[in-house]
Order: C-alpha cells, then sequence, then structure tokens
C-alpha cells in the first residue's frame, strides 16, 4: 500500500525540478549576465586609465601626437577599445577627429601666467598689455579619434579655439601671443577648474604640492572611450 501511494506522489511530482530551474533562472541569468558587462566595463577601465598614462608619460618626453605614426601607437596601446585614427596622413595634425569608432584622445599644455609683475607680463609690455595675467592659457592641443564624443565632460580642459592653432596643434598666433590674445586662455568653468585645482590654497596646501608659478606648464591627457555595451564610458585624466 504504502509502495503504490509514494509511486502516485512521484508521477504527480514529475517535472517540479524543472519548474523551479525556470523560475530560478529568470532572476539568476540576468544577473550573470550582467556581472560578465560590468565586469567588461572594469577591465577596460583600467585599460583606460592606463592607456591614459602612458600616452602622458610619451607627451612629457617629446611623443609628437600630431603625426600619424603616434597616433597608431596610441591605437595600438588601446588595443580592443576601438580607438580609431583613420588613413595615414604625412607630416601634422591638430585634429584628427572625422573618424568612427569607441575612443577620444585629446593631448594638451597649458601654462600659467603670472600677475601683472610676472617675467611673462613684463616681457610683452607690462599689465595693460597682459590679458591673460593670472590665468591658465594653451600652449598646445591636437585631439584625435571620432570627434562626436567631445563634450564637457570628455575634454575637461575645454576647446582651444583652432584658428589659433598651427598643423602640430601650437598656438601660434599673428602679432601677438596666447599672453596678449584672450582666445588663448581656458574659458568658463575649465578656467575655474584648473585653478581651483592647481592655485587653491586649499588644494594644493598642507605641504605636499605648491601653485604654479609664472610660465609653468602642465602636460595634459585626456582618454574616453564609449562602451559598446552600456550608455556610459570610461574617461581618465592624467597631469605630469
Amino acid at each position: 500500500m504504502s509502495m503504490g501511494a509514494t509511486a502516485r506522489r512521484k508521477r504527480t511530482q514529475s517535472g517540479q525540478e524543472i519548474m523551479e530551474f525556470g523560475l530560478a533562472a529568470v532572476l539568476l541569468v540576468p544577473m550573470l549576465i550582467g556581472s560578465f558587462v560590468v565586469g567588461m566595463n572594469l577591465i577596460r577601465s583600467i585599460q583606460c586609465n592606463q592607456v591614459c598614462r602612458d600616452l602622458d608619460s610619451m607627451y612629457i618626453h617629446g611623443g609628437d601626437f600630431s603625426t600619424y605614426p603616434m597616433q597608431q601607437e596610441a591605437a595600438r596601446l588601446a588595443q580592443g577599445l576601438n580607438l580609431q585614427v583613420g588613413s595615414s596622413f604625412a607630416s601634422n595634425e591638430q585634429s584628427n577627429t572625422g573618424n568612427g569608432g569607441n575612443g577620444l584622445v585629446t593631448v594638451s599644455q597649458i601654462m600659467w601666467i603670472g600677475g601683472p609683475t610676472s617675467a611673462s607680463c613684463i616681457a610683452v609690455g607690462g599689465s595693460s598689455k597682459c590679458t591673460n595675467q593670472n590665468s591658465f592659457v594653451f600652449t598646445q592641443q591636437i585631439q584625435f579619434g571620432n570627434g562626436t564624443l567631445a563634450n564637457s565632460n570628455t575634454v575637461t580642459v575645454g576647446q582651444c579655439p583652432p584658428a589659433i592653432l598651427n598643423s602640430s596643434g601650437v598656438v601660434a598666433i599673428a602679432n601677438g601671443s596666447y599672453i596678449t590674445d584672450s582666445r588663448a586662455a581656458l574659458a568658463g568653468a575649465s578656467q575655474t577648474n584648473m585653478q581651483a585645482l592647481w592655485q587653491s590654497n586649499s588644494e594644493v596646501g598642507g605641504g605636499t604640492a605648491t601653485p604654479l608659478t609664472d610660465g609653468q606648464v602642465a602636460y595634459i591627457v585626456e582618454t574616453y572611450f564609449q562602451s559598446p555595451d552600456l550608455s556610459v564610458g570610461m574617461y581618465a585624466r592624467y597631469f605630469f
């Protein structure tokens, strides 16, 4: 009698494990996929930071990123992040941003111009002609990759006006200089943020750093890579 009851119970319970597995899979499969996507983007974020640091190290050691071989090297370092630099070009290009892909690299050199009695201001004739006194100015900017990715979050130093840059990305102003031409100064929030970062006592105090002095420069590389999986991207910025 008991054996018959057991057999009937087994027949009525057949397939229950499949239903339980199906219900569990509804939760577990999305979690597994999500973990994979997040993990891949964490790897990309680490690579983004490493690429940015390597490029800035190359920049401060004389790497000229307005040349195609150097941009090719950047694309090689960013392998897997889909940084595209297009076909070969001769000589120099300050802006090579008409490409597709998921990456954008901005290379900038900025200089601090001191007050009216600084050497920079005296060199151009004093305070009355020193338009950019007590300000950061661009001395060079180069950009390559996918230009549609450029915005205030991916290029935090701002965009230097192309009209004052030569093909190598160097500020070259006819009948003037980055000291006297207001177009060379970092604009708006970019100027405010850089001064807060480099010149504010709250940032450089404590004996660990000192504000930049007149004529000192910072070499900056910013990298941004859009994730192919999510509507977010990986951003990195390094200073030397």
